[in-house]
């Protein structure tokens, strides 16, 4: 039996089927959570605006920003095992220029428990994967806080300092860097070699080669490593997986690989993820974490533009033309598997063919 999905539908459809094949099982929730869950991670969310509301016992609840804090609220750690989840749901928070509230479907995955680098690379293919049933045109630009949080060990820097940098190397803006450099009175080599890392244009699996070439003696021995073993991993992916210093993500919450998507045919990132075994630490979980997020409301354009049709067949009628005949073509057409909207204008929208009952006969 064919089934006719819109776009996203079929997006959905397809990502869950993915998740799935890779043991991934659903994780459903309220639409809403004590509001505290989220008070005391806001600088976690993607806005610290929550919608809030009190509850018959007086107790103040939240509509839902966000599901990775309600999943890590409910992990429990087994040595040696792992949760392995995936989740389709709506959240509540500012979007667009407007910042106005908006309800936004949002799906992803999260693998939390005693992870090793093997489920780092499984979700960073996942991530990927997800990007393909997106767009042909896609990239999943990819970087370890490892990297900068060894550089900023190296420069003693501040917590002020450290924001400062962070800041400035995700916007690539090498000018203010600069003068940050001069007014820390920083070794000028660790400039040249965060600007050498900020121009390395790779793919993941020729990282370590890469790194290699530039010497550089602060680095964590335990990064490397693990760039090695995660860039051995990924000969098969590709060309998708880009090495990026400039993706960097709230330091307090994650660490290790971090990582965001992008299609060709929308400006914003589509993607995001990471590894946020600091998160668990914070909300006293033990273990390791790392998932990603896919913002299904930012891909509105992009489906309803390659939608295409409002249905296969536009089936015309007009007054003289007998209702059971409209609903015998119409009942055929859709046994044949094609979507059917029976009109009596032919302005009424986007149709593949058109079926005219107009008259009482059939006319194709």
């Amino acid at each position: 039996m064919n089934i006719s999905l819109k776009a996203d539908e079929r997006l959905l459809f397809s990502l869950r089927e993915l998740y799935r094949r890779y043991g991934y099982r659903s994780f459903r929730m309220s639409k809403f959570e004590k509001y505290e869950l989220y008070a005391g991670n806001k600088d976690f969310l993607v806005s610290d605006r929550v919608i809030t509301f009190n509850d018959t016992n007086g107790e103040l609840l939240a509509l839902k920003p966000d599901v990775t804090l309600s999943i890590v609220r409910n992990a429990s750690f087994v040595p040696g095992c792992k949760q392995k989840l995936y989740y389709h749901e709506n959240v509540y928070r500012p979007a667009g220029s407007s910042r106005q509230f908006r309800e936004i479907m949002q799906c992803g995955l999260e693998c939390i428990g005693d992870l090793d680098n093997y489920d780092v690379y499984e979700v960073l293919h996942l991530a990927a994967e997800s990007l393909r049933a997106i767009s042909a045109r896609s990239v999943l630009s990819v970087s370890h806080l490892g990297i900068l949080k060894s550089l900023l060990t190296c420069l003693g820097a501040g917590e002020r300092e450290q924001g400062e940098l962070l800041k400035l190397t995700a916007a690539r803006n090498e000018h203010e860097l600069s003068s940050l450099w001069h007014r820390q009175d920083w070794d000028p080599d660790r400039l040249l070699d965060l600007r050498a890392l900020l121009g390395l244009s790779c793919r993941l699996e020729e990282l370590p080669e890469k790194l290699a070439a530039l010497r550089l003696e602060w680095l964590d021995p335990s990064v490397r490593q693990e760039l090695c073993e995660l860039s051995a991993l990924c000969e098969a992916e590709d060309g998708a997986l880009c090495f990026d210093l400039s993706v960097i993500n709230d330091i307090h919450y994650y660490n290790g690989i971090v990582f965001q998507g992008f299609v060709q045919e929308v400006a914003e990132k589509v993607i995001s993820g990471g590894r946020y075994d600091s998160l668990l630490k914070r909300m006293n979980r033990k273990g390791s974490a790392i998932g990603f997020a896919v913002y299904l409301g930012i891909l509105d354009q992009l489906l309803f533009t390659s939608e295409g049709n409002d249905a296969d067949v536009l089936l015309l009628y007009d007054r003289d033309t007998p209702l059971s005949l409209v609903r015998e073509t119409a009942k055929k057409l859709q046994r044949d598997g094609r979507s059917v909207s029976a009109q009596r204008s032919p302005d009424a929208g986007r149709f593949g063919e058109t079926v005219d009952l107009r008259g009482g006969e059939k006319h194709a």
